[in-house]
């Protein structure tokens, strides 16, 4: 699983790559590049010990920092660049971002469980991925069900939002040690495709933004 994952960051990032070389890009879709290639460190990191050593790290380690780092990215980049530009702070819209917080039961009731079964020292490195993990998941979900603004950048965004959501929840769920190695699979190459269509979707979104 570990070297689909690294081969599904490396396609990312050279698409990433090549893009900024193609045409000038915002810095939103350049945050999402630093934080493809945070997730390839990562990756690649437990990818050196299973090769070196025959079997992944166990407990916290060095990789941590590239899911982690991955994850702060793209909230950097929603709440940096996205955000300010698409949601004005009209009091109508409350609604709206109450109802984004409701998926964050998910992340939250699994952290949770995890306390509950392991305890919070081992839950730890598990807790320090679900914090960003639930904050991206937030605007994400956020910026999918916002109404749409003259800029029109919240339509745009669309398909990448539902795809950084959908990404958020089965990384999630591939991270979770007390769910079924089948189930965590599954997870994982989910969330791999979904990784490599994140730039495109970005891309394509922001060329839009002001046309």
């Amino acid at each position: 699983m570990t070297g689909i994952q690294a081969a599904a960051a490396l396609i990312s990032v050279a698409y990433g790559a090549f893009a900024c070389l193609r045409r000038r890009q915002p810095l939103f879709f350049k945050t999402l590049l630093y934080g493809m290639i945070s997730y390839l460190f990562g990756t690649l990191f437990i990818a050196c010990c299973q090769a070196v050593h025959g079997i992944q790290p166990a407990g916290f380690h060095v990789g941590y920092f590239g899911h982690i780092g991955c994850y702060f990215f793209l909230l950097s980049s929603y709440y940096g660049a996205m955000d300010r530009l698409a949601d004005g702070g009209e009091k109508e819209y409350r609604r709206f971002r109450l109802a984004a917080a409701i998926p964050l039961i998910l992340p939250l009731g699994l952290l949770t469980l995890n306390m509950t079964k392991a305890g919070l020292t081992a839950s730890l490195p598990f807790l320090l991925l679900v914090i960003p993990m639930a904050l991206t998941l937030y605007f994400a979900v956020k910026h999918l069900v916002f109404p749409d603004v003259e800029l029109g950048i919240i339509r745009v965004m669309r398909p990448y939002n539902a795809c950084a959501v959908f990404f958020c929840l089965t990384e999630l769920l591939s991270q979770f040690v007390f769910f079924p190695e089948s189930v965590r699979r599954i997870a994982t190459i989910l969330s791999c495709l979904l990784l490599v269509l994140l730039l495109p979707l970005a891309e394509k979104g922001v060329r839009k933004w002001f046309i």
